[in-house]
């Protein structure tokens, strides 16, 4: 199959900038992108100590529990926090060169996403020593979850890189916004432990569902379709608002940038 040169060119620029991302933050590092692995790492072994030592969590393999939701999360967690900055540390860049805007979320994403894949040998790890084992449920389910997070969070991540832009003050509000959403997604404790009469509310929350996926899929060897078809329908949403609004605010982005 022969890409046409204009599609060429957007695959090349989108290239480009994610590896612009991926150079920037590790330059003149060690240990470079595994870095991003410690995170997760410390958040499960403090977790773990919190919730199945002295809270006394009656969950089988806590700790392949928590990093099974971590991972993903971590992913989404830094692709909002790096992409709320994304229009604005490259000032220079869009005033220089004309291309697509949101290229520059989208690289964001894609540089955070690398993070993601290499933290799937460390699941494959805790599968096959404590845990099912992986299974070619994987094959299809990682892939599939991978494209509904990717839209999920570009569609909110547009908004906010775009937002922005003309209200600084919106990049402080989402790590306050992060710190809740944490919470209230059934990270650290699983959805059942939630009362009934509570779960409705959390099942508002988009993130519920794609994380009960990443769960049911490393956990179970399960692809959960249902709520799958939530998270995906969430996505599309989303999706569609973050271009709507990206395309109606780029208009002035010259002009407040």
């Amino acid at each position: 199959m022969t890409l046409t040169p204009t599609f060429q060119r957007k695959v090349d620029l989108l290239y480009l900038l994610t590896r612009k991302e991926i150079a920037l933050k590790y330059k003149r590092t060690v240990l470079g992108i595994f870095w991003s692995l410690l995170n997760p790492l410390l958040m499960a072994i403090v977790f773990f100590i919190a919730f199945k030592i002295f809270m006394r969590f009656q969950i089988e393999n806590y700790t392949f529990f928590l990093l099974s939701a971590l991972f993903p999360w971590n992913w989404f967690l830094s692709s909002m926090i790096i992409s709320s900055r994304s229009l604005v540390d490259n000032v220079t860049l869009i005033k220089k060169v004309v291309f697509p805007r949101q290229y520059l979320v989208a690289s964001v994403l894609l540089a955070q996403m690398i993070h993601l894949l290499f933290s799937i040998p460390i699941l494959v790890g805790l599968s096959s020593f404590g845990g099912p084992g992986p299974s070619l449920s994987w094959i299809i389910g990682i892939p599939l979850l991978i494209l509904v997070q990717w839209i999920f969070t570009f569609g909110i991540a547009s908004m906010v890189a775009i937002g922005n832009t003309y209200f600084h003050d919106i990049e402080y509000l989402v790590g306050i916004l992060l710190n809740l959403t944490f919470w209230v997604t059934p990270i650290t404790y699983p959805l059942s432990s939630i009362p009934a009469n509570l779960k409705p509310f959390f099942l508002l929350n988009p993130l519920t569902s794609l994380i009960a996926c990443w769960r049911g899929l490393f956990l179970e060897n399960k692809i959960l379709w249902k709520e799958l078809g939530i998270a995906f329908l969430f996505s599309l949403i989303l999706f569609q608002l973050g271009r709507i609004v990206f395309n109606k605010l780029e208009k002035r982005l010259d002009e407040v940038l």
